[in-house]
């Protein structure tokens, strides 16, 4: 019974993605952040006490309520009927915390307010801790990632493809300074996709998964014509035998002739001119719908494997890009 609480006070915490992600917009981030942090690693670490990782196992109960607190006041910021499944969790966990409720209820189940030491292997207690650095890490520079090189006022921009995604709860901008004229830059982004340019980020790291990616080093005329419709692709037909559908990639959804590029599902790319010898690279990806139950399971899954993987990509993509227009361009 204790390791069962436990796994379910775990899989409690890890659902907590799907609050915070949506909470974030409401502001401040610092605070939805830090409310954040608390509810979710709070109980993925007091379900891990249950389990039996040392030291959280005499902690558990104190980390709990602390992580339910937290995860009221999380949930007070965006009140859904999904959320508040969440909340009534939280409350019994609150009531579960009083003294008197405590001695009986948790004895009354089977697990006593200090569990005994029937603490996990050196590798489950590894695993466990890694687990909780690994999420505390994403969660503490998720703001600085999710806006890595983009300004207040870029931010608050209106660029193209923002009115396809209407009341959007999900953004993701990147962007980045490039020392040479704006018109250099769209030759680049008109020949992205896996069967033209690549994508002029970590090529080993797509060629690892099994898609053959080659970045070009050079303007190619035949890639540079693109039109609304077109298919950027990101991987060949043949990809893993097809299973994932002959046309993986993006649609062209909208163009603005050497200004901007805009993808369904993935989001804006845009040049903007500084002056007439540096631009800047802004990408945007919005999301939108609504928090749903089936959601909870995605949410966690974006915030701990496809956020990072995002973000490590796409910020290879404008600094390899940077790179090829500024090496054309250099004196």
């Amino acid at each position: 019974m204790r390791r069962l609480l436990g796994s379910l006070l775990v899989l409690h915490g890890f659902a907590h993605a799907a609050a915070g992600i949506w909470a974030t917009p409401v502001g401040p981030t610092w605070f939805v952040t830090l409310l954040w942090w608390l509810a979710m690693v709070g109980f993925v670490a007091a379900g891990a006490g249950l389990i039996g990782v040392p030291k959280l196992d005499e902690l558990w109960l104190p980390i709990a309520t602390t992580a339910a607190a937290a995860s009221i006041l999380l949930i007070a910021r965006y009140p859904t009927p999904v959320t508040l499944v969440g909340s009534a969790i939280d409350g019994a966990v609150l009531i579960g915390a009083i003294p008197m409720v405590r001695e009986i209820v948790l004895r009354d189940i089977g697990i006593p307010l200090h569990p005994p030491r029937r603490h996990l292997a050196r590798l489950g207690t590894t695993i466990a801790v890694f687990a909780l650095c690994y999420a505390s890490g994403l969660l503490l520079l998720r703001p600085w990632h999710m806006r890595w090189g983009v300004s207040r006022a870029e931010l608050a921009m209106q660029l193209p493809g923002d009115e396809l995604v209407s009341a959007s709860g999900y953004r993701i901008d990147h962007g980045i300074t490039i020392h040479a004229p704006a018109d250099s830059v769209w030759p680049w982004l008109a020949q992205i996709g896996q069967d033209r340019g690549g994508f002029y980020s970590y090529s080993w790291l797509e060629r690892l998964v099994g898609d053959p990616v080659h970045n070009a080093d050079r303007i190619v005329p035949e890639w540079q014509s693109i039109r609304a419709g077109d298919l950027v692709r990101a991987a060949p037909p043949d990809y893993f035998g097809g299973v994932f559908g002959r046309d993986l990639g993006w649609r062209v959804r909208e163009i603005v002739p050497r200004r901007a590029l805009v993808l369904d599902g993935w989001g804006a790319f845009v040049v903007v001119p500084v002056d007439d010898s540096t631009s800047r690279l802004l990408v945007r990806t919005r999301g939108e719908g609504k928090l749903t139950l089936a959601s909870v399971p995605l949410s966690a899954f974006s915030l701990l494997v496809f956020e990072p993987a995002h973000f490590i990509m796409e910020r290879g993509m404008l600094r390899g890009i940077k790179h090829r227009v500024e090496a054309r361009h250099s004196p």
